[in-house]
């Protein structure tokens, strides 16, 4: 019985227990519950600060960017007066503001000075050119060279580049004769002042030289019939200039000689250009250097030529050593030439200067000879005995390829040049003139022209010069969007050039409409012809 009660006793202590954990439990969870909401609460309480400290920042923002707007800082024009400029200029010129970072104006006239005095209206509270102050028609400013112009305000500062391009915004070389003598000889030089202006956005922006050279014909001398004069004029004629001491043209190798070359019957004027500029993508050793220059010829503009290195032995032109040879393949023979059995043209020879029968004449009378005789003979193929032992092969293959690619009339006929120190083997080049290429006269772009010539032909016939022109020709096609490229480029560059040239030759018919539109989709035939040319080559390589 004693066991009985004990027993129910405990039974009861438990039951008590468990019910004070119960109450514990619901105590536990109840201040679970309120911690719960206490941290909802505190949570609602600071995303409330947050949204009004992010309100107290939009409005801020707001206030701010409204300071901002009330306080505005850019130009809003700017032109030259000719009342305010009357020595250099002779109409006004408005000046076309680009985005918010770049100022172009074009003077119409030509000017060697761009000491000029600006007009402009600016939002802000001052305007500084090159960190100097200026007063709106006031205010001399050099601008041969890109300017600085900054506008500022309380909260802004906005900054332009200014380019003022006088003419057309190429380079202006002046030639005056000694009393304005005609250069109507290739065989006497003429005593001149030479004057070169680099214009804002080239080279070596704004600098001048200015010198006393030599100047002569080069080539055929033309002549026309003046609209204006009754008398003949100097044609568009290319001319050697000779200086008194070597200089640099273009920031390029300095030389005493340069050359002016006019593209006269070229209505791109870009053919020869492009041809350089594949010659300097390529492995030849030597392409010449060429600038695009306006000319202006005893007080009368000439148009666009291209300004650069003459064809001569020279360590950054022609190298061919002390007593190396550059070779001239011309129907138009200069000093003392020479023939060959399979070569279409008599060969001049340019350097060095010899006399027919001398060592140096029969030295590379006879290699020429040799190198025939290897080139057509049964052994041809032989590396050692054959054409290779006498013809370097990268040259004669870049040369023909860039060639062909421009599918040249010249090319091995003309205007053609070979080149080879005495211890060497006989080079391709350098490249020169190639007026009639490109889709010249809407020639058709297939065909070959380089390759039907009488060495080429043959070289064609060996399976090693075939593999190393598939694969500089693969070269080639990579940068076929590159080359199209430049020449867009250059066109852009000389569309203004182009226009005043064509008012000067009558390249273009006025009556047609704007000539600046002619000479731009006359670029656009060619880089269209281009194109489709060099697809037929790559077709046409794939399946030899």
């Amino acid at each position: 019985m004693k066991k009985f009660i004990f027993f129910a006793i405990a039974f009861c202590s438990l039951l008590a227990c468990s019910s004070e954990l119960d109450d514990v439990k619901k105590e536990i969870e109840d201040l679970e519950r309120q911690a719960l909401e206490l941290q909802r609460q505190k949570d609602s309480i600071e995303n409330a600060i947050k949204n009004q400290q992010g309100e107290n920042d939009s409005t801020q923002d707001k206030i701010d960017q409204t300071e901002y707007n009330l306080h505005p800082a850019f130009l809003k024009y700017m032109e030259f007066l000719s009342s305010d400029n009357p020595v250099q200029m002779v109409e006004d010129a408005k000046c076309e503001i680009i985005g918010d970072s770049v100022v172009e104006c074009w003077i119409t006239n030509i000017m060697d000075n761009k000491k000029l005095i600006p007009r402009f209206v600016y939002e802000g509270t001052e305007m500084t050119i090159d960190g100097k102050e200026v007063v709106s028609g006031k205010t001399i400013v050099d601008f041969r060279k890109p300017i600085s112009l900054v506008v500022k305000s309380k909260m802004q500062t906005k900054s332009y580049i200014v380019y003022v391009h006088s003419y057309t915004g190429i380079p202006m070389l002046w030639l005056e004769t000694d009393k304005r003598e005609n250069i109507a000889l290739t065989t006497k030089y003429y005593q001149a002042n030479l004057k070169l202006v680099e214009d804002v956005k080239t080279r070596a922006a704004g600098d001048v030289i200015e010198a006393r050279v030599r100047v002569r014909g080069v080539g055929d001398i033309s002549w026309y019939q003046s609209k204006v004069h009754p008398s003949l004029q100097i044609g568009k004629n290319s001319y050697a200039i000779l200086f008194s001491e070597v200089v640099s043209l273009f920031d390029e190798s300095k030389n005493n000689d340069w050359e002016l070359m006019p593209n006269a019957d070229d209505n791109t004027m870009l053919r020869t250009q492009t041809m350089f500029y594949m010659g300097h993508l390529s492995n030849l050793p030597f392409t010449p250097r060429y600038h695009f220059v306006d000319l202006m010829l005893n007080g009368r503009y000439y148009g666009t030529y291209m300004l650069g290195d003459r064809m001569e032995n020279a360590s950054a032109r022609v190298d061919v050593g002390f007593n190396g040879y550059i070779l001239k393949i011309d129907a138009a023979t200069t000093g003392v030439n020479f023939t060959t059995s399979e070569i279409e043209q008599p060969l001049s020879i340019l350097t060095p200067s010899v006399l027919v029968g001398d060592n140096n004449y029969r030295f590379i009378a006879s290699y020429l000879e040799s190198a025939e005789e290897a080139l057509f003979g049964d052994n041809f193929k032989n590396e050692s005995e054959g054409w290779q032992k006498y013809l370097d092969m990268d040259s004669f293959v870049d040369w023909y390829l860039i060639n062909e690619i421009a599918k040249n009339e010249d090319a091995f006929q003309a205007e053609c040049y070979m080149n080879m120190k005495k211890s060497g083997k006989l080079r391709m080049g350098p490249l020169w003139k190639a007026e009639k290429s490109f889709g010249f006269e809407k020639s058709s772009y297939s065909g070959f022209v380089v390759k039907n010539t009488k060495w080429y032909n043959r070289l064609f016939q060996d399976p090693a010069f075939v593999a190393k022109v598939k694969e500089r020709f693969a070269y080639f096609y990579k940068h076929k969007n590159t080359i199209i490229k430049e020449i867009s480029a250059n066109a852009e560059y000389l569309k203004r050039s182009a226009q005043e040239n064509s008012n000067k030759w009558d390249v273009f018919d006025k009556s047609a409409g704007d000539t600046k539109v002619q000479y731009l989709k006359t670029v656009s035939s060619m880089k269209d012809w281009l194109e489709k040319r060099m697809d037929w080559m790559n077709t046409e390589f794939g399946n030899m």
